[in-house]
């Protein structure tokens, strides 16, 4: 009976070192620095960003170490996003002060949908599969 008893504290052990990273939230994940994946100009050595959040209003950062320009061409240095909504791989951003519009004449939804490596955009009017402007992760995610 000792011996079938063994593997429970072990079972325990395990299941309490894995609820930490089990309970961390997809801001937790999506927190931190980032470069481009195709734009070596915005890449982890020459221009990376930081995303970072804010709780109340809730809000997105993403602030680069110098100027870099946006989608539309404009130099920023700082992006704000409303937070709109959140899963668990997934963020629903609008864009403060975004001129962009959809065919409907609305801003954007912008979908922040995490990878393996970092994040990609999507957008709601767009097809669910479009993933766009690959970022990958330059520090490493907290554990």
């Amino acid at each position: 009976m000792l011996a079938s008893m063994r593997p429970l504290p072990l079972i325990a052990l395990l299941l309490c070192a894995a609820g930490p990273a089990a309970a961390q939230s997809v801001f937790d994940r999506a927190a931190g620095l980032y470069g481009d994946a195709t734009d070596p100009a915005l890449s982890c050595t020459a221009n990376p960003h930081r995303l970072s959040f804010i709780d109340s209003p809730p809000h997105a950062f993403f602030t680069w170490t110098e100027p870099a320009p946006d989608p539309l061409g404009r130099m920023r240095s700082v992006d704000r996003y409303d937070l709109e909504g959140a899963t668990d791989t997934t963020l629903l951003l609008e864009q403060d002060g975004s001129p962009e519009r959809t065919a409907e004449g609305r801003r954007p939804l912008w979908i922040l949908r995490l990878t393996v490596d970092g994040y990609c955009w999507g957008r709601q009017d767009w097809p669910l599969i479009r993933c766009e402007r690959p970022q990958i992760r330059c520090d490493q995610p907290v554990s």
